[in-house]
């Protein structure tokens, strides 16, 4: 089966589910990205239903780590809430793109030992 064929058939699968985050976001751009990734990171945070605008990817987690995924989701939505933020933190639009945002940026700075380190570290568990 082809991804656009898939893609096609989960976003159609999910484009009436609850919570679909259909709503504006309150977010503003930081200024000063003139890059060409910056106007597509602006306008991905300006879409009106991300579940039908970006792409879809699936993995599989440990229950360890799904268990930490959980717990970190709900610790930043108190945290934000006790904080006054304006964002009303979704999983979808700002919780899962923020991980692999950050988990890019900290592989980008590990070297191939460490990387080989982390996973067999992984695999021995």
């Amino acid at each position: 089966m082809a991804d656009d064929d898939l893609d096609d058939r989960l976003s159609r699968r999910f484009e009436n589910a609850p919570n679909d985050e259909n709503e504006e976001t309150s977010e503003t751009s930081e200024p000063d990205m003139s890059s060409s990734t910056s106007q597509k990171e602006q306008k991905a945070q300006k879409a009106r239903n991300v579940k039908k605008e970006w792409n879809v990817r699936s993995f599989y987690l440990s229950d360890d780590l799904d268990s930490r995924l959980s717990t970190a989701f709900k610790r930043l939505d108190l945290d934000l809430s006790e904080a006054d933020s304006e964002i009303d933190l979704k999983k979808t639009r700002h919780f899962y793109p923020l991980l692999v945002e950050l988990g890019l940026e900290r592989l980008e700075q590990m070297d191939v030992t460490e990387v080989t380190e982390r996973l067999e570290g992984k695999d021995s568990v």
